[in-house]
Parts: C-alpha cells; structure tokens; sequence
C-alpha cells in the first residue's frame, strides 16, 4: 500500500454549510484522514488512482465495461471510509449474489477489511437478527430491497452511515429500491458519500441524467474500450457469428402470425395511414411512430366509427409485430409466454382470442413449449460450448501425460 495525502474537500455529501455546523454524527479519525490508502499489492492502473481519488471526495458514478476494475475501486473507497471513520458504517449494495460474493473478496483479500467488522446481510435473517447486526456490524453487503425495507423499518442506523456503494447502478429509476432508499437517505439528512458503478449506463442522454440525478451525483467518469489509458487492459476476443436456422416449427407459427398481420395491413393500408411495403417488414417502432402521426393529424373526413377501427388495427399491429420479432430472436416459448400473460392481464390481445389462426398458432406453441426442448439457438450454443471444453479437456489430459512422460524419463 501507499498512502496519499489528501486535498482539502468534504468526505461525506452535503454543502460547506452542514459540514460547518457539524452535521456529521459520525467521529473522525483526524490522523487517519490525513492520508487515503491505494494498495499496491495488484498491479497500480492509473485510471483506477484517478477514479478513486474522485470517488473519495465526490459522489461519483463509474461507467467502466466488465472486467477493469470497478469492484477494486469500490473496495479501496471503501476501505479508505473504514478508516477514516472508526465507527461509521459503509454499505454494499448489488441485485445478484454473484456480486456480492465478488466484492466481498474483495474487501477481504485485496484490501484487508477485517472479516469480523463485516457482515453479508442475506435475505433469511430475520428483521431482529438484521436490527443487531446493523448496531455490531461496520461494513454490510446487502441486496436493494433489504437496504430500503431496513431503512423503512428504522434498523438500519442510518445516522452512523458514511460510505453507500451502488452496483448496477444504471437500474436507478422510478421507484427501484435503489432509488427509494436514497430518497430516504436525503430526506433523513445522512451526509454520506455515494460511489455508483455501472458496466453499461446507457445510450440516451436522459436516461443517464434520470441515474445521475437519482443516486445524487455530482461527477461522471466514464471509460470505454478504445480509451488508450484502459486499451492496454482489455482482453482480446475473437468473435465469430453463428447463423442458426430458426427451424420448421417456428417458420410454421410464424407464418400464422403474418396472416393475422396481413389482415391489418391490409385494412390500414386501404385507408391510406401506412404504405404499401410487405408485412413482414414492419416492426413495433415503425408503427408507433405512424399511430401517433395518425392521432395528431388524422386524414380529413374520417368517421370516428373509422378512426376507432384504425386504433384498434394499429394496436394489434404492434403486438402482433412484436411476436413475431420475439418469435425469431428468442423462440416459441417466450413468444408463447408472453401473449399469455398479456391476454390474462386483458391486454389488446383480446382482439385476436375469436380467430382461428391465431387459436391454431397459440394450439402449436403451446404444443411445442409443452414439449420441453430447448430453441435452436440454445441447442447450437451448447454445441459449441461441449466442443470447446471438450477440446480444452484433450490440451490438459495431453498436457498431463507429457508432463507424465518426461517424469518418467527422469
């Protein structure tokens, strides 16, 4: 490890005025703070220094691609907060075990938290048990849902809270658990640094924003691939791109599913709101974009009898078009499931239940689903997965017996 000395700015979030009044209910390590540790047990990456030192003092989100780093950053921040404030408690929040478990190693073996000061909040504990863990614990790996249901409970002791790390942080809006429990962090008035990490924080600007704003953050860093101070850092891959023909079965439904189409181009088309490409050619998003046209600017002299009748169309039109999507890029039984549980939900399939090709089609899917078999691309990609172990298997067992052999010799 090696430490650095620190510049002058706030540790937790909050403006110069709370900190000034002493808001902060958690004691500080005036000598610790002096200084922030960067451990130098693994190989010093100088994007990884830099995003650290921000998130240490700035409420941060990281946009990096899997792979390069975001659960070292979060351990060093985290064990940074861990020193600097004795008793305060740092919070690690993900949706999937798997990420925990990753960041739990890392904390452990990477940067030294002390096993014993640490605690993976599964979701059997019962409340009591959470409520003594959250007063003899310091550092807390949870899922979303327990950090809001623990903070509306009143067990987490969110006064003593210093440090919130949020992975996945790009599942931030409306009202994810992520997103309540800051809310209810801000309106409890916990000054506490927040340090979001994502792999993919999304291509429309607003939808970055709507995280930003969520999490409370006040600096992006992003890095991709081609940035040359990560390059150098990112595996090399070979992709090849497999054609998997979708099969008789999916062809056969699919072809039922564009005669239902057919019938409702037909009908828009004859009263002049779409123009006259195949059926086959029309996606969700194309129609749309057409049925809003429509409704702010509809054709002159047209019945509202009429006009009705085209809404309906374009509503089947849109599901009808995204089964047939979902027929090709997923297979039968999603496609299946799906208009299953939006006839249950009442949704605009209803106009289809009457007609015969649609209960022939909705007969074979059922049919097919019921059978069990994976779709063709699944049975392709566990091909080429058995063949690729299996090759490595031959390297290692030919490996073995040459390293056999030679002892042998010896």
């Amino acid at each position: 490890h090696f430490a650095v000395r620190r510049d002058e700015g706030c540790l937790r979030g909050g403006s110069e005025e709370e900190a000034a009044e002493g808001s902060c209910t958690v004691a500080l390590d005036h000598e610790a703070v002096q200084t922030w540790i960067y451990p130098t047990n693994v190989e010093v990456r100088e994007y990884q220094r830099y995003i650290v030192q921000k998130a240490l003092f700035t409420n941060t989100l990281v946009a990096l691609p899997t792979g390069l780093g975001k659960t070292f950053i979060a351990a060093v921040v985290m064990y940074n907060y861990f020193r600097w404030f004795p008793e305060g408690k740092i919070v690690f929040t993900a949706p999937s075990r798997p990420l925990v478990t990753q960041q739990i190693e890392a904390c452990h073996n990477t940067v030294g938290i002390p096993q014993k000061w640490a605690i993976d909040m599964k979701g059997n504990l019962s409340p009591s048990m959470r409520s003594s863990l959250w007063k003899s614990k310091r550092v807390f790996f949870v899922t979303p849902q327990i950090l809001e249901n623990d903070i509306q409970s009143g067990i987490c002791m969110v006064k003593q809270l210093v440090c919130l790390v949020i992975d996945e942080a790009h599942r931030a809006s409306g009202n994810h658990a992520y997103c309540v429990a800051v809310r209810q962090l801000v309106a409890a008035g916990v000054p506490l640094r927040i340090l979001a990490l994502t792999a993919t924080p999304g291509s429309k600007q607003p939808n970055i924003q709507a995280v930003i704003n969520n999490l409370c953050i006040s600096e992006l860093i992003h890095r991709d691939e081609s940035d040359l101070e990560v390059k150098r850092y990112v595996n090399t891959r070979t992709v090849e791109l497999l054609k998997v023909p979708v099969g008789s079965d999916t062809t056969q439904v699919n072809a039922m599913i564009l005669d239902l189409i057919n019938t409702h181009v037909v009908q828009l088309r004859a009263a002049g709101v779409i123009d006259n490409r195949d059926a086959a050619n029309w996606s969700p998003h194309q129609l749309l974009i057409l049925r809003t046209k429509f409704s702010q600017a509809p054709p002159p002299n047209i019945p509202l009898e009429k006009k009705k009748e085209i809404h309906k169309s374009f509503a089947a039109l849109v599901s009808l078009c995204h089964v047939s999507k979902m027929l090709w890029s997923h297979g039968i039984k999603p496609a299946h499931e799906s208009i299953k549980a939006k006839l249950k939900e009442g949704h605009s399939w209803n106009f289809a239940s009457k007609n015969q090709t649609f209960r022939d089609a909705m007969n074979m899917m059922q049919k097919i689903s019921s059978e069990g078999l994976p779709s063709p691309k699944v049975q392709k990609l566990a091909e080429v997965l058995v063949d690729h172990f299996r090759k490595q298997l031959l390297i290692f067992v030919m490996g073995c017996i040459f390293c056999l052999v030679g002892f042998d010799d010896q």
